[in-house]
C-alpha cells in the first residue's frame, strides 16, 4: 500500500498535498486527545486527593465527637462518684433508720453508676466500631479509585500505543 501511496504522491501533487495535510490533522486530533486524557488523569487524582481528605476530616470528626463524650461521661461518673461519697457522710450522723434507708439507696446507686459504666463501655465499643466501619468504607473508596485510576492509564496507554501503531502505518 506504500508503495500505492508514493506513486500517487509522485504522480498528483494535488494528492500528496492533501495526504500531507490528512496527516496533520490526524496528529492534532491525536494531540487533543492525549491532552483531554492527560486533563481527565488530572481531575480524577484531584478527585481522588478531596476524597482522601474528606475521609480524614471525617474519621477525625468521629474521634473528636467519641473523645468529647467520653469526657461527659468521665465528669458524669466523677460527679456522681461525689454525691455518692456526701450521701454516705450524712448517712453515718443519720438514725439506724435513716442508715438503713442510706444502706438501700447507696445500693441503687451503686447499682446505678455499675449500669452507667456498662453503658459506658458499651458506648465505647459501639464508637470504636463506628470508625472501623469508617475506616474499612474509606480504605475501600480508595482503593476503588486506585484500581479506576490504573484502568484509566491502562486505556491510556493502549490508545496512545494504537495511535503510534497508526502512524507508523502511514508513515510506512
Amino acid at each position: 500500500m506504500g508503495n500505492i501511496i508514493e506513486d500517487l504522491k509522485k504522480s498528483k501533487p494535488e494528492f500528496r498535498s492533501e495526504f500531507d495535510t490528512y496527516i496533520q490533522k490526524v496528529k492534532l486530533e491525536n494531540r487533543e486527545e492525549l491532552s483531554n486524557l492527560h486533563s481527565t488523569i488530572g481531575s480524577l487524582r484531584e478527585q481522588l486527593e478531596k476524597s482522601k481528605f474528606v475521609t480524614k476530616e471525617l474519621v477525625q470528626k468521629a474521634i473528636s465527637n467519641k473523645s468529647d463524650e467520653i469526657n461527659q461521661l468521665k465528669q458524669t461518673i466523677s460527679e456522681l462518684r461525689i454525691q455518692l461519697e456526701r450521701i454516705k457522710f450524712e448517712k453515718k450522723e443519720a438514725v439506724q433508720q435513716t442508715i438503713l434507708n442510706s444502706s438501700l439507696e447507696i445500693k441503687d446507686l451503686k447499682l446505678s453508676v455499675s449500669q452507667l459504666r456498662k453503658e459506658l463501655e458499651n458506648l465505647k465499643f459501639e464508637k470504636q466500631q463506628e470508625v472501623q466501619k469508617t475506616k474499612l468504607s474509606s480504605t475501600d473508596e480508595i482503593n476503588q479509585l486506585k484500581s479506576s485510576a490504573q484502568t484509566l492509564r491502562d486505556e491510556l496507554e493502549k490508545v496512545i500505543f494504537n495511535y503510534e501503531q497508526q502512524i507508523k502505518k502511514y508513515k510506512k
